[in-house]
């Protein structure tokens, strides 16, 4: 299957990206990225942490469907951290038009939320996804879903932004989102993860619990336990 890592212009996609990776790895899938960010973050991370879960491949072209897609081994989980949309979106349409699942990034501040929903400069996300469905066979856009990042510990705003995103917004005219109930907290030893070895204490509850909610939902199969 292909996972797509999405995020507007917000903090915390690669390191979502990565540790994602390494909790999959954890529970037995067999993993690959690939970074479809041209800053490729994600491929400088593996090279230098020595606990990596995975290979990464530089897949950071327009022809991802066409070129990249294909040689994949389908039989893997294949997680592509696809970069920002603003700023990659002739990337972000071709990666979408073979995804099976997207999983966007967002940290419950006022300002990330007007970047998906509203953004000043750019096509939002929502429609972006929503396009993505001339391309497909199926007609349908991927099946997404929104992970809280960031989340400050007691706050109210994880719930605020979770219920705007959910209900379409304060009058209910925005798209709605599918938000994950997982919620990655805001840690030091997270947000400073990316180019430093994964295997921290701090780094694996909150990712464990992201690949148990995607097995429950169903979008994704169980590992080896």
């Amino acid at each position: 299957m292909l996972i797509a890592s999405l995020k507007p212009r917000t903090m915390g996609g690669t390191t979502n990206t990565g540790l994602l990776a390494y909790a999959l790895a954890r529970a037995g899938h067999p993993v690959t990225c690939y970074d479809a960010d041209e800053s490729l973050q994600l491929s400088a991370w593996a090279r230098d942490a020595g606990d990596f879960p995975c290979q990464v491949h530089e897949a950071d072209t327009p022809a991802f469907a066409e070129v990249v897609y294909p040689e994949m081994d389908h039989e893997r989980v294949n997680v592509v951290d696809a970069g920002h949309a603003e700023n990659h979106p002739d990337i972000v349409d071709s990666v979408l038009e073979v995804a099976d699942l997207a999983i966007v990034t967002l940290s419950p501040t006022q300002p990330d939320y007007e970047r998906l929903t509203r953004p000043e400069r750019g096509t939002p996300l929502a429609k972006v996804i929503r396009r993505s469905a001339a391309l497909r066979g199926s007609g349908q856009p991927p099946t997404t879903v929104v992970l809280l990042n960031r989340c400050q510990a007691g706050a109210a705003s994880p719930k605020k932004y979770a219920n705007l995103l959910a209900n379409g917004g304060k009058d209910g005219g925005d798209p709605t989102w599918t938000v994950l109930s997982t919620r990655i907290p805001r840690r030091e030893a997270i947000a400073s993860a990316v180019g430093f070895p994964c295997d921290k204490p701090e780094r694996r509850a909150p990712y464990d619990a992201l690949v148990t909610e995607l097995v429950q939902l169903g979008h994704l199969l169980g590992g080896r336990g």
